[in-house]
């Protein structure tokens, strides 16, 4: 062996892992060995027994007996016990080569036997073999050689010189194999750690998120499930960012990308120790909080984290800001599997976004009938034939001034063979969670335009849009598209969005729906006056119709406060040139009031409930008819 070599062979093994190797791979090499060579020297204990007499029989026997036992005491250490050191691996070594080197050195002394000097030689072979360190083997191998000069000095010159020519010939041979046997062991031990790391290597990336450095989602219901396999209770939260498609919109994926480590670095930063954050994909992550935390701590520590991501971002001298809204699941109260922990923690998220943005929602056992009527509804979205289960009904929209229908709502209805008729709340915020929102606008919008072609020009068709659909300006302009197909006026069509619908997204559904207005359709804002920012919106959307909230028009006969809201509203719209419904009209009392206000379109039981298109196209065909009362008609109707 080259001393470059042995230099090399010695700093490796400094390294504990490489020594664990070493450990093992001889361990490899010894365990096949032992069994043989204790039953070897079992053979020789029987031997003694059959040729020795007295005190000679009990040395000899005793001497080989001990071989045997140590030897298999040995192999059953190496056996059992896989995480030896090398430094004890090394003395076992060496006990073993010293109980052979025992057992032929006795047997000489006594028994003087030339024939058999040759066994120091395979001595030396089995030490060069055997040795489990370098030290060992240069204890042994020149021990039994040393011996082997000793006994052949007393011998004739000739064989004398005959036995150190073997002598020589068994060093240098001892030494190559010695050489050879740890080259080959080192080189193994280095291909199997370079795989061992790489492997390493490519397990971190496959549970590693490529953009973060966080773990990914597989990693983290790995997580999950190794917790849920030991019993160990934990909570899990699931947060994404609010306002974050915008920025992207913006200033583009470039900046939403470095948003997004700017964000997770500031939760790493809020993180104690055992807590574990992965991203699940886009801005959605997950949080798993081990340990028995208390609905107050782990809200604490979630709110936290929030708080830190609503912080502004200044990156290439711009300013961010965006939220973050979370639903939290626990284990094992709420749920016994990864998938139902995530569902369930995803649905108090929705139930956040929707109605508590930027806050921390925990999941209920109230919860539970909901999100199971929603995982129904949800299946049947998916695997159900919409295009023959949805359909429409449309509510009109009366002009008092007028005396007259001047358009109608869509509203959307679903009847499904399993769960019969589902209401239009429940499957639309089903449809708004799970994705399928935009193919159901998109069925019942070409159904809409289909009866729109069937009525009169002066007859227009209000069609609600969601959060969703008006995110998506790809999407918008398929609906145009749409409209341009049926060879339709878009002047004669309206979308109605909410508060709720914008909030989110302000600046990218106030870009979609100026496209939307500039191609010719109309924009009504639903709902208005149930939202806090409802003023800002009639400045900054491009609006042409308000539609005030029902809740204020329930309130108007005994609350004069209502009746003020709703006449400084109706006055506001006039003074903004923006047409004003008045929505859920349904008493001759509630009218009775808000005649004085002059309204200028009316929607609601009282002058008509949602009725299917062939009833609506009775309905406009009575209203042509001259000399016909059509208020006495709609209040029939409804």
């Amino acid at each position: 062996m080259r001393l470059d070599t042995i230099a090399n062979y010695l700093t490796k093994l400094e390294d504990p892992v490489r020594q664990q190797a070493m450990v093992d791979s001889y361990s490899l090499v010894l365990r096949p060995i032992l069994i043989p060579a204790c039953a070897y020297y079992l053979f020789v204990t029987w031997e003694h027994w059959q040729t020795q007499t007295g005190i000679l029989l009990i040395m000899f026997s005793f001497i080989s007996m001990t071989t045997a036992l140590s030897f298999y005491m040995f192999h059953k250490h190496l056996t059992s016990n896989r995480t030896m050191s090398l430094a004890r691996l090394e003395v076992h070594s060496l006990a073993m080569h010293l109980f052979m080197y025992l057992n032929l050195l006795s047997y000489l002394l006594v028994y003087d036997v030339q024939t058999r000097y040759i066994y120091f030689v395979l001595l030396a072979f089995i030490f060069a073999i055997t040795g489990a360190t370098a030290r060992t083997v240069m204890i042994s191998v020149p021990l039994s050689l040393a011996t082997l000069y000793w006994f052949s000095t007393s011998l004739p010159s000739d064989l004398y010189a005959e036995y150190l020519s073997i002598i020589v010939a068994t060093a240098f041979a001892s030494i190559s194999m010695t050489g050879l046997l740890r080259h080959a062991i080192i080189r193994q031990i280095d291909a199997r750690l370079l795989a061992d790391e790489m492997t390493a290597k490519a397990q971190s990336l496959a549970d590693s998120d490529t953009l973060t450095g966080i773990p990914n989602r597989r990693a983290i219901f790995e997580k999950i499930d190794a917790l849920i396999e030991r019993g160990k209770p934990f909570w899990l939260g699931i947060f994404d960012l609010d306002g974050f498609k915008a920025i992207n919109d913006v200033y583009g994926h470039s900046m939403g990308d470095r948003l997004l480590c700017a964000a997770v670095d500031r939760v790493m930063e809020q993180v104690s120790e055992g807590v574990m954050i992965g991203r699940i994909g886009g801005d959605e992550f997950a949080a798993i909080l081990p340990g028995n935390l208390t609905e107050q701590q782990v809200k604490k520590l979630v709110s936290n984290g929030i708080e830190s991501i609503t912080s502004p971002y200044v990156i290439d001298n711009q300013e961010l800001t965006v939220g973050a809204s979370a639903g939290l699941s626990h284990f094992p109260d709420m749920g016994t599997h990864s998938t139902q922990l995530y569902e369930q923690a995803d649905f108090a998220l929705y139930k956040a976004k929707t109605h508590f943005r930027g806050q921390c929602i925990l999941f209920e056992a109230a919860d539970s009938e909901e999100m199971k009527n929603a995982i129904a509804i949800e299946r049947e979205l998916r695997e159900g034939n919409l295009e023959e289960e949805l359909f429409l009904v449309f509510q009109p929209q009366y002009s008092p001034s007028q005396k007259r229908v001047l358009s109608f709502e869509a509203l959307a209805r679903w009847e499904n063979p399993k769960l019969g008729l589902v209401r239009p709340d429940q499957f639309i915020r089903v449809a708004e969670r799970s994705g399928f929102i935009q193919k159901i606008t998109g069925i019942l919008f070409r159904k809409g335009l289909a009866e729109l072609k069937r009525w009169p020009d002066d007859i227009g068709l209000s069609f609600n849009l969601s959060a969703r659909d008006i995110s998506d300006q790809t999407f918008v302009l398929s609906l145009l598209g749409e409209i341009m197909k049926a060879e339709l006026s878009p002047a004669r069509l309206e979308f109605e969005i909410t508060e709720t619908a914008v909030m989110s997204d302000l600046a990218t559904s106030s870009a979609v729906l100026s496209r939307l207005r500039s191609s010719g359709c109309k924009i009504a804002l639903d709902d208005f006056g149930s939202g806090y920012s409802s003023f800002e919106y009639l400045d900054q959307l491009p609006l042409d119709k308000v539609k005030i909230d029902r809740s204020f028009i329930r309130k108007v006969p005994h609350s004069i406060t209502s009746r003020e809201i709703v006449a400084a509203i109706n006055g506001l719209c006039s003074k903004l040139n923006l047409r004003c419904v008045l929505e859920g009209v349904e008493t001759d009392h509630e009218m009775a009031v808000l005649e004085e206000l002059q309204p200028d379109l009316i929607q609601g039981y009282l002058f008509g409930r949602p009725m299917s298109g062939e009833d609506a196209r009775q309905l406009i065909a009575d209203q042509q008819q001259p000399n016909t009362d059509h208020t006495a008609r709609l209040s029939q109707s409804a």
